[in-house]
Formats: structure tokens, C-alpha cells, sequence
């Protein structure tokens, strides 16, 4: 049975192509936002005892369309809701689209830190994707939209180092500046 279940919106597609099946299962649910998401945790942890280590991915739909405000209160809800469960809790963050100009990406920056703050003082560790992916458009496919292979392995890489050590430690943006 896997021990680990990655939950999220399109983002995570690809991951399951890069895990060991045995151990890691990946549940995608495209053009998921934060609420939908929120509503098919439980039943989605509770089909599978053994898991471990539940790492949620959602948000980008979220930025794209919602106000700060409303998004805030829908990922109280989200990480309120994953409280409950008995496992090793992860909250993935959103990956800034390369068609994303300032105003998103100042948003998303904001949220982030936010995020940060909010999970700290919880029983979730947030991981930080903001500023693996910011301006970095190698990672994304040609509609700018979904990652490549490059961005979905990375992705996978920075999850399973958070799942892989027991800290509540995030990636800095000066990990991944570009030379």
C-alpha cells in the first residue's frame, strides 16, 4: 500500500510518472481550487489507512481568479479540515504561471507569506514553490500553462525532500535565483 498520497490540482499530473507506485499514490484533480480540494480530503484519506504523509497541491486556480481575502479564508478552512487527520500534513503552494505579470505574482508573494505564518503555527509544513518556478519558463510546457518534465520532476524533488525530513524548513528565494 502507499505510504504517501499527493493530492492537487493539474500541477501535480505528471508526479505519478516520476513515483514509485508502490509507495506514493498521486490523485489530480484539474482545474481544482482550494474548496474543491477542501471538500475531498477526508474521503480521500479515509479510503486509504496506511497512508503516512498527505501532501495537498492547490491555489494557482485560486490566484488566478479570487480575491486575497476569500482565498485566505478558504485555506483556513483547508488547513483546518487537514488538522484532523493523523499523518504527517503537507500544503504545497501555488506555482506562479509564466503568463502571470506583477500583480499576480505580488499576490501570490503575499499569500505565500502568509501561508508561512498560518502553517507554522499548525500541525501542516508549507511548501514554498513560489520561487523555484518565478521567471523561470524552462520549467513550463509551450502553452506556459502546465510544467514540463523538467518543472514536474523538480516539483516532485522539493515534495519529497519536505516529506523526507522532519524540519518545517521552506526553499528561500536565493536558492534558486538565476546567475
Amino acid at each position: 500500500m502507499p505510504k504517501v498520497l499527493i493530492v492537487g490540482d493539474e500541477a501535480v499530473n505528471g508526479i505519478s510518472h516520476v513515483c514509485n507506485p508502490k509507495k506514493t499514490r498521486v490523485i489530480s484533480f484539474p482545474g481544482d481550487t482550494v474548496s474543491d480540494l477542501t471538500r475531498k480530503v477526508l474521503s480521500l484519506t479515509a479510503d486509504q489507512p496506511d497512508i503516512e504523509s498527505l501532501v495537498v497541491h492547490v491555489g494557482a486556480n485560486d490566484v488566478a481568479k479570487q480575491k486575497s481575502e476569500i482565498l485566505k479564508k478558504d485555506f483556513n478552512i483547508l488547513l483546518n479540515t487537514m488538522g484532523k487527520l493523523k499523518m504527517k500534513l503537507f500544503l504545497s503552494g501555488p506555482i506562479p504561471s509564466p503568463q502571470w505579470g506583477d500583480d499576480k505574482h505580488s499576490r501570490l508573494d503575499m499569500i505565500n507569506k502568509w501561508l508561512i505564518k498560518i502553517c507554522s503555527a499548525s500541525s501542516v509544513t508549507f511548501i514554498d514553490n513560489l520561487w523555484i518556478y518565478w521567471q523561470h519558463f524552462h520549467l513550463f510546457g509551450r502553452s506556459g500553462r502546465n510544467l514540463n518534465k523538467h518543472g514536474i520532476k523538480l516539483l516532485t524533488a522539493n515534495l519529497f525532500h519536505f516529506i523526507n525530513k522532519d524540519s518545517n524548513m521552506f526553499w528561500h528565494k536565493s536558492t534558486f535565483s538565476s546567475p
